[in-house]
């Protein structure tokens, strides 16, 4: 017995430095005190995570006590803090100045022409555009804001279909939602060519139903049951568009979906199967639009480069990021150009290390007939840092996309029955319909290791649909536990989907 014991005893001491430890901070201003977001946490060679909008990061690794953590970000002098010493929660940096006259600058009397010129002629050279494999932590964030909601009865010929009723489907509608999608993998391929292979996600799913709102939905099945005969049909017209419906089909469409403790295992497993190749599907074309909108190409929304006569661009001043000094250049539109932000390139071989951006005016408008749409947001970032062969990689991309939907049409059901004698008309219901709906997604990427991956490989590889899936009603951070992502902000762990 005391062999044994002996045996776990050394069995402990032999595996305890391989346990992966957890490292958690948030990263301040030192004077201000206020967050550094999208900052570099650097543990190892070609790994590392960044900062949230919240300016905290968390991660796991197999660190030395003499293992060197290397923090860095925009404006500030980057610091090295061993892994034995790592111990605040509040970790702050030191804001850094750049006095010109103190750096040598080869390049500093280059027109913002000639830099922009440099640029465009050094992709190829200063970017890795080959094959890779790169771990990934991607999140979607969904958040939706119903501003109107008005359905005002202007005749009913059912008394159960009145305006109180319609007054209670208004308020049953929940004004603010918000859902997100959280998932790690593994990218193969280039900016060009991609291929996904999910490892773990989350889908914390906000379905929207409240209780009230399911039981007037079965309050409206009931009315229209009683009140519709079973050979008849409804005429459900907006304006000078209309669609007929049979009785039978409409009764349904109106049927609740099943909740989940009325479904069967194999119901449940099969819908959980589905969510999941959904989710595969959903990850992949998000991730390859991500990496397909690069700044240096052609026929993209961020038109900066392609068009960059419409542009006005200025060199505001000089700034470090990890041990380069780069040039600060604004740009902002000059003719009919959509774009503002800044750039920061570095002064000694015109790589550009960050693009922050956002749109000026609505991107794209439509109104016919009482329907409306606006895309009136689309801003984001390009960070990107160099590896060990001295080319720049992906770091973190960001995209924030967001649409306003506006509806102000009269809407008609009418019950007609060619069976019954008399007139066709049985009954009608006319609403007037004002709805303005505004919906914010907002995609974020970002890599934490980078290894070479041949074009042969890339080809012959096999991705799958299996990977570990759940999905939560509220936020659970055991479930990443172990695993490098982003760290949650307060909103994410504040979320509880709607019953």
């Amino acid at each position: 017995m005391r062999s044994v014991s002996f045996f776990f005893f050394f069995l402990f001491v032999a595996i305890s430095p391989t346990i992966a430890q957890e490292y958690a901070a948030r990263l301040l201003d030192e004077k201000t005190r206020e967050a550094i977001p999208f900052a570099t946490i650097q543990y190892a060679a070609n790994k590392g995570v960044i900062t949230n909008d919240e300016g905290k990061f968390g991660f796991c690794a197999n660190l030395k006590e003499d293992d060197l953590i290397k923090i860095s970000s925009l404006g500030y002098e980057p610091m090295e803090i061993s892994a034995l010493n790592f111990r605040d929660s509040l970790i702050f940096m030191k804001p850094q100045s750049i006095e010109l006259d103190n750096v040598f600058l080869s390049n500093k009397n280059l027109s913002v022409d000639e830099i922009l010129d440099r640029i465009k002629e050094n992709i190829s050279k200063n970017y890795d555009l080959g094959y890779s494999q790169k771990r990934f932590f991607f999140r979607e964030s969904q958040l939706s804001n119903v501003r109107r909601f008005d359905l005002k009865v202007e005749e009913s010929t059912i008394p159960e279909l009145n305006q109180e009723l319609m007054n209670k489907v208004t308020a049953s509608i929940p004004r603010q939602s918000d859902s997100y999608k959280e998932m790690l993998g593994d990218f193969y391929g280039n900016y060009d060519s991609q291929k996904i292979q999910l490892i773990k996600a989350a889908d914390l799913h906000n379905p929207q139903n409240l209780a009230d709102l399911k039981e007037l939905n079965g309050k409206l099945e009931q009315i229209f049951q009683e009140n519709i005969k079973s050979n008849s049909f409804l005429k459900i017209k907006s304006g000078i568009v209309g669609v007929k419906v049979d009785a039978d089909e409409f009764a349904e469409d109106m049927q609740e979906e099943k909740p989940d403790a009325e479904k069967t295992p194999e119901e449940l497993k099969k819908e959980k199967l589905q969510k999941q190749k959904s989710l595969g599907t959903f990850a992949t074309s998000k991730i390859k639009t991500l990496h397909q909108n690069m700044f240096w190409k052609e026929d993209i929304q961020l038109d900066i480069f392609e068009k960059s006569r419409k542009y006005n661009f200025r060199v505001d001043g000089y700034s470090q990021i990890e041990d380069a000094v780069v040039y600060v250049i604004s740009f902002s539109p000059k003719r009919n150009a959509d774009f503002r932000g800044k750039m920061f390139v570095n002064t000694e071989d015109f790589g550009v290390y960050r693009i922050d951006y956002e749109n000026v005016k609505p991107l794209k408008k439509f109104r016919l007939f009482g329907i409306s749409t606006l895309e009136d947001v689309f801003r984001g970032k390009m960070i990107f840092s160099k590896n060990e062969s001295g080319k720049y990689q992906t770091k973190y991309l960001e995209l924030e996309q967001g649409e306003s939907v506006g509806i102000e049409r009269p809407l008609k059901v009418i019950e007609k029955n060619k069976f019954v004698k008399g007139r066709r008309k049985q009954n009608e219901l006319d609403l007037d319909i004002k709805i303005n709906v505004g919906s914010l997604k907002k995609y974020q990427l970002v890599v934490y290791e980078d290894s070479f991956l041949t074009g042969k490989d890339f080809e012959t590889l096999k991705t799958s649909d299996s990977f570990d899936f759940e999905t939560f009603k509220t936020y659970n951070s055991a479930f990443w536990d172990g695993y490098n992502i982003i760290e949650p902000n307060a909103a994410i762990k504040a979320f509880t989907a709607v019953e």
